[in-house]
């Protein structure tokens, strides 16, 4: 059964990871998949690619509606795909907007963040909606959000979380030494974009206020994105900073650097589920987040990790201090966030969500057969 997975770009991302185990995931044998980024190549294109999956790249601006149109509709037409799954916001749209013009394939939405900056996204999703046969949201915090903020219907709106492959975590740690810290130090970890919403200067100031209670305390941030300079200006003029804080940039080797980590720090001001807390669990490593959206949903306060107000550095900091107080208990606890991710958000768990949701839009029983209606 031939169906599309339709995403913004393929750039290292928490969504574009979920849509490329997805993609690696389904059963061959019943799902004839094609991937569609509209933006230019990426560096997951070749990781699908290299599975015999076909990948068509686009190369969109964020503001080509009407040639995006056309051309995801002129890709989608050679494909004939049964059911178009898009992912993030622009793929949402475009996907609604061009099927009528692809064979009228079923399209189901991905809402993967709870959208508090741009209110007009909130906007043309309800207006498009219609348009689709309904989404799937990234956690229960998504859904809520989608149904209270963005005023979708919440008989259209399927709960999928992020699955995570255990085994892409099984690797050795990266050198400390060559990271530029010591073997001794607490080494605390924060991956992601360096974007606002990521909420980095409210973790500086909790690791500057942690570091009185944790002198071991250090932390990596691996990430690219706008506030660079910002930050880099922020932590040079601060001695209780530049002293423990490290940008180590973008980085392909993001697991050996968590196994070599003693904590995550996730201190985001705004969420949909975060899949770096998810990659953290998998490695076995502790996690101080914010209790923003999805979190709830991966970190067991007390079992698993330590959650934390957004926008508060004290309290942050107080968790900081607790992990560093104890490491036999933070190994622990990184121990029963391995087993929770095993146990409840595995890739196949995922796929497996995915496979039974097109199975029943489409109509077709797990055999592939034609049931006698269609179920939307």
């Amino acid at each position: 059964m031939p169906v599309a997975l339709v995403i913004t770009d393929l750039d290292v991302g928490g969504a574009e990871r979920a849509l490329t185990s997805l993609a690696l995931g389904l059963d061959r044998r019943r799902w004839s998949p094609l991937v569609v980024n509209l933006s230019g190549e990426g560096a997951l294109a070749d990781v699908i690619r290299g599975t015999g999956i076909p990948v068509a790249s686009l190369g969109l601006g964020r503001r080509s509606l009407a040639r995006g149109v056309v051309g995801l509709a002129g890709v989608l037409r050679r494909h004939r795909p049964l059911l178009a799954q898009s992912f993030l916001f622009h793929a949402n749209v475009l996907t609604r907007l061009a099927a009528p013009a692809a064979g009228s394939p079923w399209v189901l939405g991905g809402l993967r963040v709870a959208e508090r900056r741009k209110g007009w996204h909130l906007t043309l999703d309800r207006l498009t909606s219609r348009l689709g046969c309904g989404s799937v949201c990234v956690s229960e915090a998504v859904r809520r959000f989608s149904v209270e903020r963005g005023r979708l219907a919440p008989d259209r709106l399927t709960v999928i979380p992020n699955g995570v492959d255990l085994e892409r975590f099984d690797v050795p740690p990266a050198d400390r030494a060559a990271l530029g810290f010591s073997e001794d130090a607490f080494l605390a970890l924060a991956v992601g974009r360096l974007d606002e919403q990521k909420g980095l200067f409210d973790l500086l100031e909790a690791v500057a206020r942690a570091s009185m209670g944790a002198p071991g305390l250090r932390l990596a941030i691996v990430g690219e994105g706008a506030l660079r300079g910002r930050l880099e200006a922020e932590i040079a003029a601060r001695p209780v900073l530049s002293s423990r804080v490290r940008l180590l940039g973008r980085r392909d080797d993001v697991p050996t650097l968590m196994r070599a980590a003693d904590l995550l720090i996730h201190a985001a001001r705004w969420e949909g589920m975060p899949n770096v807390v998810l990659e953290a669990m998998a490695a076995g490593l502790p996690v101080v987040a914010t209790s923003v959206e999805g979190v709830d949903e991966l970190v067991a306060p007390g079992r698993t990790g330590w959650v934390a107000p957004p926008r508060d550095p004290e309290a942050m900091a107080r968790a900081i201090v607790a992990a560093a107080a104890d490491r036999e208990a933070s190994a622990r606890m990184g121990a029963a966030g391995r087993r929770r991710a095993a146990e409840s958000f595995s890739t196949a768990r995922m796929v497996g969500r995915y496979d039974a949701l097109w199975t029943a839009v489409l109509g077709f029983d797990e055999g592939g057969q034609a049931l006698p209606t269609v179920q939307a």
